[in-house]
């Protein structure tokens, strides 16, 4: 008993590591944003494009947490339209930057194109769907 009381006093071998801060703590390894959004099907070549445009401007930035998204970014398509015609695409994203990217092109668009945001997000727009507004959840990694 003794032993353990003194072992338990003395100061540990190994400084504890510094504190996480509190935007980060909240944002896991595996961590990521699905958006999903429905595409006119005529304007599918228009949606990949913008998809293509912000991956490239993400790769570029002089940010690392904006090219390991660009490391990560995933754009997938459905197989089949729905039963409305519509395709739906889901883009996949870390959540490297906790929920700032929580809407998907629009926010990226505003952090990786600024001089280009107003007619990007004008042309994003145009390509969706205005009967079925996209949606998007934040997905955590089961540990």
């Amino acid at each position: 008993m003794v032993c353990l009381g003194l072992a338990a006093a003395q100061a540990p071998a190994v400084p504890p590591p510094p504190p996480v801060a509190a935007a980060t703590a909240a944002v896991a390894p595996g961590d990521l944003w699905l958006v999903i959004y429905s595409v006119l099907p005529n304007r599918t070549a228009e949606f990949e494009a913008i998809a293509r445009q912000v991956r490239d401007a993400l790769a570029k930035s002089p940010q690392d947490v904006r090219q390991a998204q660009a490391r990560d970014l995933r754009v997938h398509r459905s197989a089949l339209p729905n039963v409305e015609g519509k395709v739906m695409y889901f883009l996949q994203i870390p959540a490297l930057t906790g929920d700032a990217d929580r809407s998907g092109f629009d926010v990226l668009i505003d952090a990786v194109l600024p001089e280009q945001a107003s007619a990007l997000k004008k042309q994003l727009a145009s390509a969706l769907d205005p009967t079925n507004p996209s949606g998007n959840t934040y997905l955590i990694n089961v540990r």
